[in-house]
């Protein structure tokens, strides 16, 4: 039962390799696709943004009728479906406009981390934090400057990790099957030589 067990780990390893490296071969190989991808899950999540937005714009009309604050509700309707609506009809500019997002997050962070070190005396490995703060304002900087482009560079390295990391888990299984085979030799021989004895 022992055996069967570590061989459910070697395979699971396997899997896990052969799933990554199929990623990574896609993610390189259609880049442009999975931009698109992008693009239709930017539309799909407007489009159910939109009918939050007319559930919402719904119970503000009942409250209405019932004489109820109805106001708030209002506003988030309308704010829902027209970011909704936004986002269904122009999915391309609303992705660009999230990634920029992203880049002016990032951007900041990294000026604040480049602040805060400024102000602080004595801040152990604080060559590394200076390198990731000017990273992170770097990376903030390209997403700002090129989102589209940026983007597709990212899906391509993620490519090129997940194939690196499914070999990495290939070799691994591979390790593990080897050496359960070899302790499975050992268990049959030590057996073999207890019944002799």
């Amino acid at each position: 039962m022992e055996v069967k067990k570590a061989n459910s780990g070697w395979l699971a390893f396997l899997v896990s390799g052969i799933v990554a490296i199929g990623y990574g071969v896609l993610a390189i190989l259609l880049t442009e696709k999975f931009v698109d991808i992008l693009e239709i899950v930017m539309r799909v999540s407007g489009i159910c943004i939109a009918a939050t937005g007319v559930i919402f714009l719904i119970a503000a009309i009942v409250r209405m009728t019932k004489k109820l604050p109805w106001g708030l509700i209002l506003l988030e309707a309308i704010a829902l479906i027209t970011v909704g609506v936004l986002s269904s009809i122009y999915a391309t500019k609303a992705l660009a406009l999230l990634v920029i997002l992203i880049g002016i997050w990032s951007a900041i962070i990294g000026a604040f981390m480049l602040l805060v070190m400024a102000r602080t005396k004595n801040l152990w490995n604080k060559g590394f934090y200076i390198v990731s703060a000017i990273l992170s304002i770097v990376f903030g900087v390209l997403l700002i400057a090129h989102p589209f482009g940026f983007v597709k560079w990212f899906i391509i390295m993620s490519g090129i990790i997940a194939l690196a990391f499914g070999l990495i888990m290939m070799m691994f299984a591979f390790a593990i099957h080897r050496a359960e085979k070899e302790v499975k030799v050992e268990v049959v021989e030590t057996s073999a030589t207890e019944e002799e004895a």
